[in-house]
């Protein structure tokens, strides 16, 4: 189908001529011939046509191709699955995820770029063999390349938060935050979510909690859903443990143990341990 014909169909579902249809934004007349597919029309008066009558935009492009809705939605996929791995810590999943990337139909720079994302999550789990330097060089100058944030671009640089300093990381993640915080995609949301975690984790093992006000306001202001339940529930036993430190109040511990007990009765069993082993080594450090 067509741009035209597809134009057409929500413009008949919407009950609206083609003048109501097409406002201010293009004469009518040249909107006819778009419709019956004899002109072309310019990507920004399409955007500004679909805004204007209240189309979601990927809901448009993924009815005009099918195969790209295909495409899409196997990349979100195999990212679901990266982040459940890294969250159960199991890099012999994240190499067979490697596996089913490299024998997807995926176009070359798809295939790329899913790879570039699992191998950045294999970095971060290797915690007990040499740094793989050239990757982490590489995911920097990939993130380097994208000209403006969007959501790939947002995954890439949570894969590599590790390898900035805090400072650079902490000036990055505020401007995300001002950016994004409106957005309503829930990927999107979770990525700065996730950005926030780094950040909270980053800042008790240098032990520099300057700022940290900052980012438990913006998390406060993200509504609690169950889709992000986990991020929330992760923050929060990240600021039980900042607020111990801040104040030796040991109540606060309980509720990082309460949150831990919690992850490992959900299935987390392995990232319970996890947060319970950073917990025991990081409240030492006062």
């Amino acid at each position: 189908m067509g741009i035209g014909k597809l134009l057409k169909e929500y413009r008949l579902e919407q009950g609206k001529t083609q003048a109501e249809f097409v406002g201010k934004i293009i004469d009518r007349s040249y909107y006819a011939k778009i419709e019956k597919e004899l002109h072309q029309i310019n990507a920004i008066d399409l955007i500004n046509l679909l805004d204007y009558n209240e189309i979601d935009i990927s809901s448009f492009f993924s009815q005009l191709n099918k195969k790209y809705e295909s495409r899409r939605k196997q990349i979100l996929h195999q990212r679901k699955l990266m982040e459940q791995a890294y969250y159960n810590v199991d890099i012999k999943q994240m190499k067979k995820i490697k596996d089913t990337i490299n024998s997807n139909k995926l176009s070359k720079n798809d295939q790329e770029m899913q790879n570039l994302l699992v191998d950045g999550f294999i970095e971060l789990l290797n915690t007990d063999g040499e740094p793989n330097f050239a990757l982490r060089k590489k995911l920097k100058e990939k993130i380097f390349d994208i000209p403006t944030f969007n959501p790939i671009k947002l995954m890439l640089y949570c894969n590599s938060m590790r390898f900035y300093t805090l400072s650079d990381n902490k000036m990055i993640a505020k401007r995300l935050i001002k950016k994004y915080k409106q957005d309503e995609n829930m990927v999107v949301e979770k990525d700065l979510l996730s950005i926030v975690i780094n950040i909270l984790i980053f800042s008790i093992e240098k032990n520099d909690l300057e700022d940290v006000e900052y980012y438990f306001s913006y998390v406060d202001s993200v509504p609690a859903i169950p889709d992000i339940y986990f991020y929330k529930s992760i923050i929060q036993f990240l600021e039980c443990l900042i607020r111990f430190k801040q104040s030796g109040n040991s109540s606060f511990l309980k509720m990082c143990d309460v949150i831990i007990e919690a992850v490992s009765l959900s299935g987390m069993r392995d990232y319970s341990l996890e947060l319970s082993k950073f917990k025991n080594k990081y409240q030492k450090q006062m």
